[in-house]
């Protein structure tokens, strides 16, 4: 069971097990579990060493540019020496050393309640003022020349250049690169409309609704990306004192019934509380901005909710609520914890210096629980599940289907693989150690484990099933282990080069608030000042390097072999762990499938989420 004790000189401090005023805050989100001093310190130690590990990385900027008149190295434009992120964790590294063991309640608390006005993500810093770039090539200053990144991305820099500058271009790439790219952040955001939505969309769209559009849907042509969630956040400061924009968005699609290519052809842009709504269609002078202002929505959603809330939250909330009830020697513990270490500790360093964050308009940790918040309202615990996800949009695979099974839709392919390999491995595990649904019913520490994560005290997970049968312990682990292992793909270098560290393809955020009007003409120089700075673009690299070129600190495919390190009794002839090994191979043969040219690391899929 887990060890909740802190020890502080000769004394040992009992810590509670979940923060006990987190839920009156936000009644809507996961409990967060309280971590030890010592697991906190060891998760700052660890992330600092990876500041350390992407240097190689981060010293391969090395292709020069000019911006503002000067010229000089990527490196230099980006960070000019500064790295806010290693400060903020020797900032919290001091802060820890000063208080008591405990008092990290009392930290977390001071982090988590939300205050008016809501402050700047940190200290003012004291750096070269960032730049917006002047050419749409810049963006090619994000990508390293370490291990062949800008090299073999080279070949793409023309297309994704003129997405700022050509229309038709922009469109046509608009739905292709959310569809291949957002695997780690889980962009299942896609919806088909129906007959239902119309009246909904017309008052949105108001005088520019077309009656095309209703035609489209009743043939189920139509679809829409609603971030409209966003209409929630006000624009914020950076510590550079620029302004973090997260506009509230939805795009309308439409899609070839031969070819399955989706196309946008409406986007409504709105700022806080749906001030400055616009309705931008194609042929409008400010229809590029409009189709970034969607993609830095897109890029907000993957990163705190399709991402985080998912795999971070109700996973280390479950995670938690298992460590204390579950004996080290059941079959189920052993199923469960090797992939159960580190991500609380990593939320709770994360909640506790919000610098490491990246750089989107979320500038506090209150900001970011009150989006969850919302975002989870009426929410249950399987509606995660991608199955379940894929109905409710209405996603069928053979609208997006032409060569291959979602192949219009990739990133959903890749996602149900990690299911199907998953849920076949919970299968021979409930199989084996649950003969009966009695066995399941009379399992106490089981019983312990749900009531512990239902309870809205503790865990505050909602639809948990009933687990008086093996079906519904079935269900429930391979919800909690596929979000483990999905969220390892964020850690291959292909997931985030080269197409999310072309940082104009997934804005963070957009420097400027200001909405113009649909047909003011927009020129290339005021559009890029609309799109992240060189300050920005160093934040959001930094983010992305941790995953791709740091260490992990377990691998899911162990260093001494794919079939090592073997998780139950029995050996190799257990068929619980020769079920385990082909849960790795399915991994290593997905790791190859994603890599693409860069090589096939099966190592960097990491067993935890870790970051």
């Amino acid at each position: 069971m887990a060890d909740n004790t802190a020890v502080e000189g000769t004394a040992t401090a009992i810590l509670p097990n979940w923060v006990p005023y987190l839920n009156l805050l936000y009644a809507n989100i996961p409990g967060l579990p309280v971590i030890s001093l010592t697991e906190v310190a060891d998760t700052v130690l660890k992330l600092g060493l990876r500041t350390v590990q992407i240097l190689p990385a981060k010293n391969a900027l090395s292709n020069s540019y000019t911006i503002g008149g000067r010229t000089v190295t990527g490196y230099a434009f980006l960070y000019d020496g500064n790295d806010p992120v290693a400060t903020a964790l020797e900032d919290l590294k001091g802060s820890l050393e000063r208080h008591p063991a405990t008092d990290i309640l009392e930290l977390i608390r001071e982090a988590v309640t939300p205050k008016d006005p809501v402050p700047a993500a940190g200290p003012a810093v004291d750096q070269a003022t960032p730049l917006s770039l002047e050419s749409p090539e810049q963006f090619a200053i994000t990508w390293t020349t370490f291990e062949g990144v800008y090299q073999n991305a080279l070949p793409l820099l023309d297309k994704w250049s003129a997405s700022l500058t050509d229309p038709a271009v922009a469109a046509q790439l608009f739905w292709p690169n959310i569809a291949s790219y957002g695997l780690a952040y889980n962009l299942l955001i896609l919806k088909k409309l129906s007959g239902a939505d119309v009246t909904r969309l017309k008052a949105l769209f108001q005088g520019k609704w077309k009656p095309a559009w209703g035609d489209l849907i009743a043939k189920g042509l139509l679809y829409e990306i609603d971030l409209t969630i966003f209409n929630t956040l006000q624009p914020q400061q950076a510590p550079d004192r620029s302004t973090r924009f997260t506009p509230a968005t939805l795009t309308l699609l439409q899609q070839d019934p031969a070819t399955k290519a989706l196309t946008p052809v409406a986007v409504v842009v709105s700022g806080y509380q749906g001030s400055g709504t616009q309705a931008y269609l194609p042929g409008d002078g400010a229809w590029l901005y409009a189709l970034q202002a969607a993609k830095t929505s897109v890029t907000v959603w993957g990163t705190w909710l399709g991402h985080v809330y998912h795999w971070h939250l109700v996973t280390g909330a479950m995670q938690q609520a298992m460590l204390l009830h579950l004996d080290d020697n059941s079959a189920l513990y052993k199923l469960v914890a090797p992939q159960s270490k580190y991500l609380n500790a990593f939320d709770t360093v994360l909640l506790l210096r919000w610098q490491i964050a990246p750089p989107t308009s979320l500038v506090s940790p209150f900001q970011f629980l009150s989006l969850c918040n919302t975002f989870a309202a009426a929410r249950s615990f399987f509606d995660d599940d991608p199955l379940v996800t894929l109905t409710r949009l209405g996603l069928k695979q053979a609208d997006f289907t032409v060569n291959s099974p979602w192949d219009k839709y990739p990133l959903v392919g890749h996602l149900l693989k990690l299911w199907d390999a998953t849920a076949a491995y919970v299968k021979v595990f409930v199989q084996e150690s649950y003969p009966t649904d009695a066995s399941v019913a009379n399992d106490q520490a089981l019983q312990a484990w749900m009531a512990e994560a239902a309870n809205p005290s503790a865990g505050n997970i909602r639809g948990l099933p009933t687990m008086k049968t093996r079906d519904a312990l079935t269900s429930m682990l391979t919800s909690l282990l596929y979000r483990v292992t999905a969220h390892g793909s964020g850690r291959l270098p292909a997931s985030s080069n080269p197409g999310l560290t072309f940082i104009a393809n997934f804005p963070p955020c957009l420097q400027n608030a200001t909405i113009p009007e649909p047909g003011q003409s927009i020129s290339t120089k005021q559009l890029l000042q609309y799109l992240p700075n060189t300050g920005t673009l160093g934040a959001e690299l930094t983010f992305y390097n941790t995953f791709a070129f740091s260490v992990p600190y377990e691998s899911f495919i162990p260093l001494n072999g794919i079939d090592s390190n073997l998780f139950f009794p029995g050996g190799a002839t257990d068929k619980r762990n020769q079920a385990l090994v082909q849960y790795r191979k399915a991994i290593a043969a997905m790791i190859k499938e994603l890599s693409g040219p860069l090589f096939p690391q099966i190592t960097q899929w990491p067993l935890n989420v870790e970051t």
